[in-house]
């Protein structure tokens, strides 16, 4: 309750004294005259669920008789809450348009349920949409779970369902955001079915998803998140839940922010919620949104990297996650890429489409660049070590002198900087390795402690550039990321010297005097800056820059100080992606 409430509190008061929370930031027009809505629509599945499904039609289609594809999503929400059947707050936008901060101000169909795709667009341009809910959530029977098997089998089991009903041609596609992208990666490699795709499944077009909860959200960097996962769960979960949340709580060991307790490792348990996107190798057209670090960035970009697939896109963006979803160009490059692979549209050239839409920003306003590139990470990347320095600023050649600079260990921090010379674009996966010691009083038991570290813009007069961040955040830094120093060991098979991955399998915790080299990866990114321009390193004891929900158990920093060693014997440094001009 004390999560939920530090969570919550924030969120209420700002969406109350905006006025948001009774207008709603989003637009809502109403239906399309050629769509048919057929609500709960009733499946049974391999396990004996009752899956409910809303289908939204084409009356010509029908009257013609003409089969026609589906795009398709399934989420525990419940598809019951949208505006057309009156069961929105006031009528209106769902409740999240009026919680959650917004960039920009979305527009869809009255039809449209959270983050799913928007009937009117769909049916309008020759398809049809089906709204699942997903076992035990929005009166579909069955275990309610998150990430669960039975999720993913039931997912599979309607698909082919829908394949064999006399109103589908037999080609589904998936789209969808956030748990609608996370749902997508799981039946796109369905663990239960030898890790395959039902094949009536043509392509998957996932919209901002996490692959690994434990890594992307849970535990980012080994530091617990207590503020999302509360929210989420008390906003969006448990309402929609059909049975009694108490079994779900029983079952999963509490709720999803106390799952760390009795989890605090990469166990079974999470590796069973941790999407295989590994085995996934239908053609996909993902979407990874650098404005959302600590949330999807982390892990989406796995979702084109990690993939079999040799049919793949990626669409970057450091706007607003709903925003640009319901734009005009995306519904358009996605309605491209379904019709390519869903109608067999072979001459609508997206064939020849650049593989990665990279958007390079500048600031929060200011999009430097949009082009498109032929892989990720891209291939002439130069990975150029900026090495700390006694005078606070970062340098290509490494100090031959020792130093050590120490701020407090419970709301300190340091800064160091560089002044670029000449026009730069950063875009990558930038890391930070540093080696630290946790200095404390003869009297204190402390052995452990958090990081918190961030790349920040600064203009030619010394002056902070933000830029948007997850869930509205105005004032975001470029990019951040955690450690906790007992939890810094890295998996050897699955690290690189662009992203390095930690094991989490067991705790080291430091002895006194004990000086530790953490190698700390930051979720990628892409920023233009100007000849004249800054880039600040920021390495701090608490979280910068930051708003709720998104907050860290911070409570492993009781105080002492953190000590930065650099130069001699000590290669601390910051590896930045740049791009040969």
């Amino acid at each position: 309750m004390i999560k939920l409430l530090k969570a919550l509190a924030p969120i209420l008061w700002k969406a109350l004294i905006s006025g948001r929370l009774f207008t709603g930031k989003a637009k809502l027009v109403p239906p399309h005259p050629d769509v048919l809505p057929e609500w709960d629509i009733e499946v049974k599945v391999s396990d004996g669920s009752n899956i409910l499904l809303n289908i939204f039609k084409s009356k010509k289609a029908l009257a013609e008789q003409r089969p026609l594809p589906v795009i398709m999503c399934a989420h525990p929400y419940d598809n019951h809450l949208v505006p057309a059947l009156g069961k929105t707050p006031f009528k209106g936008v769902p409740q999240q348009y009026r919680l959650i901060n917004q960039v920009g101000k979305p527009r869809f169909s009255t039809l449209t349920s959270w983050e799913s795709p928007d009937p009117n667009f769909w049916v309008s341009h020759g398809y049809i949409v089906v709204n699942m809910n997903l076992p035990g959530f929005g009166g579909s029977t069955g275990e309610a779970t998150t990430f669960g098997r039975n999720q993913s089998r039931a997912y599979f089991d309607v698909i082919e369902w829908i394949a064999e009903q006399d109103w589908c041609d037999g080609n589904v596609g998936l789209n969808g955001v956030s748990f609608l992208a996370i749902s997508q990666y799981h039946v796109a490699a369905c663990r239960d079915y030898g890790y395959q795709a039902p094949k009536a499944l043509k392509c998957i077009s996932p919209w901002e998803g996490i692959t690994d909860m434990y890594r992307d959200l849970s535990n980012l960097g080994g530091i617990p998140q207590d503020g999302f996962p509360a929210f989420w769960w008390a906003t969006e979960v448990k309402p929609a839940m059909t049975g009694d949340p108490a079994v779900f709580i029983e079952k999963h060991g509490g709720v999803p922010a106390d799952w760390l307790t009795n989890h605090p490792f990469f166990d079974a348990f999470w590796e069973d919620k941790r999407a295989p996107v590994e085995h996934i190798k239908l053609p996909i057209l993902t979407c990874i949104s650098f404005s959302d670090v600590g949330l999807h960035t982390n892990g989406a970009y796995r979702s084109f990297t990690d993939v079999k697939s040799e049919e793949k896109w990626m669409y970057t963006h450091r706007g607003g996650k709903w925003d640009v979803y319901y734009s005009q160009e995306v519904q358009e490059l996605t309605l491209q890429f379904m019709d390519y692979y869903l109608k067999g549209n072979k001459d609508n050239s997206w064939g020849q489409t650049p593989r990665v839409r990279l958007e390079v920003r500048s600031g929060r306003d200011e999009i430097h660049e949009v082009r498109g590139e032929n892989e990720w990470p891209i291939a002439r990347t130069r990975y150029d070590k900026y090495f700390l320095t006694s005078k606070s600023e970062l340098v290509l050649n490494k100090p031959e002198k020792g130093s050590e600079i120490a701020y407090d260990g419970k709301k300190g921090s340091h800064t160091f900087s560089i002044t670029f010379s000449e026009d730069t674009e950063i875009t990558g996966h930038a890391k930070l390795k540093v080696w630290m010691e946790l200095r404390t009083p003869d009297h204190s038991r402390q052995d452990d402690f958090n990081l918190y570290v961030v790349l920040d813009k600064r203009d030619p007069n010394g002056q902070r550039v933000p830029f948007y961040g997850t869930v509205g955040n105005r004032n975001d830094v470029i990019t951040r990321g955690y450690m906790r120093a007992s939890l810094r060991a890295l998996d050897v098979e699955k690290s690189t010297d662009i992203t390095p991955h930690q094991s989490f399998q067991s705790y080291q915790t430091l002895n006194p005097d004990e000086v530790v080299c953490l190698t700390i990866p930051f979720p990628p990114t892409s920023v233009f800056f100007r000849a004249g321009e800054s880039l600040a390193l920021m390495v701090a004891a608490y979280e910068i820059y930051q708003n709720a929900p998104m907050m860290k158990d911070n409570s492993l920093n009781e105080g002492g100080s953190h000590v930065l060693y650099f130069g001699g014997e000590y290669d601390s440094y910051l590896q930045l992606p740049i791009i040969p001009s």
